[in-house]
């Protein structure tokens, strides 16, 4: 699979520039619909690693860390792969917008734990 995604990333490139070369005006679609289909393809095999590691984090009593972890990935993932595809296409502003929105989301996300932390140090002091 790695083999396959790699050659194909090169394959991509190169039909990149050569249809470049010939005046084809399409170089940027192509590249964002290249790292739309390369992200698909990683995680096809995503789903197998992601319930092994839940399966590890219930036995080690800790799933619901493990579960906060694995969604500031996912979306560090999806908001990221998201920023590279408007900036492939030349949207710098839509690009800079969703990484933003992406850091929000993450910070949403671990807001409550955070929030759990600063009450556990606080409880401390007094």
């Amino acid at each position: 699979m790695i083999w396959r995604l790699l050659a194909a990333g090169v394959l991509v490139c190169f039909l990149s520039c050569v249809l470049s070369e010939i005046g084809f005006k399409g170089k940027r679609a192509i590249g964002g619909l290249a790292i739309v289909i390369f992200a698909l393809a990683a995680l096809d095999g995503a789903a197998d690693m992601l319930s092994a590691v839940m399966e590890l984090a219930d036995d080690a009593g800790i799933s619901e860390a493990a579960r906060c972890a694995l969604k500031v990935v996912g979306v560090g993932y999806a908001f990221g792969i998201t920023s590279d595809v408007a900036e492939e296409l030349g949207e710098r502003g839509v690009s800079a917008a969703v990484t933003n929105v992406g850091r929000v989301e993450i910070f949403l996300i671990v807001f409550p734990y955070f929030k759990e932390i600063l009450n556990m140090g606080i409880g401390l002091i007094k």
